[in-house]
């Protein structure tokens, strides 16, 4: 700034300065504060002088970042990537941050919608697996009394209630390696070598497997392989099968005998498992460890009497179908073996399950390709979800009461009314003092 820049301003100063301060003697107003110097009042020059070299330093200040800024543009036009890293940097910043909250809130959105699926599934999966998918009518023994179309009983001076917690699920091991497709032909569309009736308490957890004799005599349905209803006559459970479509019918028609079989009580679902399965399933658990039972070393040299084997594929399915039919009570031996195995089973898929909740859901992936069921995947999810609610007890085994006589042609085995009825109530009922 020049010195004539410099009085100018100085004076424009001096004015403003008068007409902002306030003096106590009016006579004094016209004073030029110039010429106060040190003799007492404000020493304007000094403060204008400070002023103005303020404005010079901020001019200064400003001159410098003019010339930082031409400097950062001649930068800029000399390296673009200096200028353009900077923006990049910002808006990298901004859309990671976008980017972050769009995640979180799809995976807020889908784990709602995981929940709200989980929720319905379980709640249609319970609704549907407690509707039974039989009608056969409840019966009792001449010594006990019902009301209510069985819902109630009194047996032994005893009332007993229906337990409505209970699932109950017709688990069969299917041996299709007798199948036909003439329409002349009945009765050869597989037969069911194992039969169980899987009882779950939806409240408590407990796990009750009723183990059913394939030459149990009962009254089975006839169809031929059209479909058209033949009539119904007494003959081992294991050919209810046989008389369907090898699929779904076959399976309905082997749930209403077994019914028939257990007084009536209903079947809320089914699942029938080829036989050549089983060393699917097996090897899908890690293998299953038994201690043999009886000497099976003719059908494989490991599987001697006593010694302690963890079965594998093919090996599983040898353990738990080989019979000798030279015995009339061969099937009762194998069934003790069944029973043996489907315990090691369930105690080996249950540990499993405890450390991966998955491990249901693999296993209905793995029989799929060998199985005829009616249970949804909503239904599978009910049941999952039981477990992991409640637990499930590794089960107790209970074999039908009865015994083997020769039938001639066949082996049949007589179920003993009496026991068989206690068994039930046992299973599927519960004690109660209401009138």
């Amino acid at each position: 700034m020049n010195k004539e820049e410099r009085d100018y301003s100085l004076e424009k100063l001096n004015k403003e300065l008068r007409c902002r301060i306030e003096i106590d003697d009016p006579e004094e107003q016209d004073l030029d504060l110039t010429e106060m110097g040190d003799s007492g009042g404000i020493p304007s020059i000094d403060i204008s002088r400070t002023l103005l070299e303020d404005e010079d330093i901020e001019s200064g200040q400003a001159e410098n970042t003019d010339r930082n800024d031409r400097g950062d543009v001649e930068n800029a036009e000399k390296d673009p990537s200096r200028d353009s890293m900077k923006t990049s940097g910002k808006t990298g910043k901004k859309k990671a941050l976008v980017i972050s909250f769009s995640v979180f809130g799809i995976l807020f959105m889908l784990t709602i919608a995981a929940v709200t699926t989980f929720t319905v599934m379980r709640s249609r999966g319970e609704n549907s697996l407690k509707q039974s998918k039989t009608e056969a009518d409840v019966t009792v023994p001449e010594d006990a009394q019902m009301d209510k179309k069985g819902k109630f009983v009194v047996y032994n001076g005893e009332k007993y209630c229906y337990n409505e917690n209970v699932i109950n699920i017709l688990c069969m091991g299917v041996d299709k390696s007798i199948q036909t497709t003439s329409d002349q032909d009945i009765g050869e569309n597989g037969q069911a070598d194992v039969i169980i009736m899987a009882v779950l308490d939806s409240e408590t957890g407990k796990l009750s497997l009723i183990n059913i004799s394939r030459e149990a005599m009962v009254d089975v349905n006839q169809y031929n392989v059209k479909g058209k209803f033949l009539g119904t006559r007494n003959m081992q459970l294991c050919l209810a099968y046989a008389y369907g479509d090898g699929k779904e019918k076959s399976c309905m028609n082997t749930a209403e005998s077994v019914s028939r079989l257990l007084y009536g009580m209903p079947v809320n679902a089914y699942a029938a498992l080829d036989l050549d399965g089983i060393g699917v399933l097996n090897d899908a658990v890690g293998g299953v460890s038994v201690e043999v039972l009886e000497d099976l070393t003719n059908q494989d040299p490991a599987l001697q009497a006593g010694q302690l084997v963890t079965l594998t594929g093919k090996q599983a399915h040898t353990y738990v179908r080989s019979r000798n039919t030279d015995l009339l009570d061969s099937n009762n031996l194998r069934m003790e073996r069944q029973k043996q195995y489907l315990n090691a089973f369930i105690h080996k898929a249950i540990s499993e399950t405890k450390s991966d909740l998955t491990v249901p859901v693999s296993l209905y992936k793995a029989a799929s390709d060998y199985m005829v069921t009616d249970i949804s995947s909503s239904e599978v999810t009910y049941l999952a979800s039981l477990l992991v609610q409640n637990g499930i007890t590794e089960g107790d085994m209970l074999t039908l009461p009865g015994e083997v006589r020769d039938g001639g042609e066949f082996a049949e085995f007589i179920p003993d009314d009496k026991k068989l009825f206690e068994m039930i109530l046992d299973v599927f009922y519960k004690k109660t003092n209401t009138d």
